[in-house]
């Protein structure tokens, strides 16, 4: 089975619950996980603060998980977005699609992870091979 299928099936129903929420509900449940706009969007700090660091570190063993991670923030990111969307046509308020937008940035955080890893050991590589001459 296509992982992207599996993906949109796990995700379907979380994002309908969402949807189908009454604002006191998101409301609640934002506070009880304590959401804010630092923390919406701290996953993707942390992937580019740990993606430099494991490029720095030369622990390029992660590059063998960025297909599988590469596949894992589109669909957190799609479904992070859409949710966001889709809660902001629902109820007109963007705070109550923080929990979405968390989805997403952690779809985000796990692509920038990756990413900057790669481009950090890249640079580190070159700027070795450069010294060395």
């Amino acid at each position: 089975m296509n992982i992207q299928r599996v993906i949109a099936l796990v995700t379907a129903p979380v994002g309908l619950l969402f949807l189908l929420s009454d604002p006191q509900s998101l409301l609640r449940f934002i506070a009880s996980t304590g959401l804010n706009w630092y923390q919406v969007f701290n996953p993707i700090a942390w992937g580019i603060i740990l993606g430099t660091a494991a490029g720095l570190l030369r622990f390029h063993q992660v590059q063998k998980f960025a297909v599988w991670g590469t596949y894992a923030a589109t669909a957190l990111t799609t479904f992070g977005a859409v949710g966001t969307i889709a809660i902001y046509f629902e109820h007109r308020l963007w705070y109550l699609g923080w929990p979405t937008m968390w989805v997403a940035a952690l779809g985000i955080g796990i692509y920038s992870f990756f990413l900057m890893q790669l481009r950090f050991a890249e640079k580190f590589q070159k700027d070795s091979e450069d010294d060395s001459e």
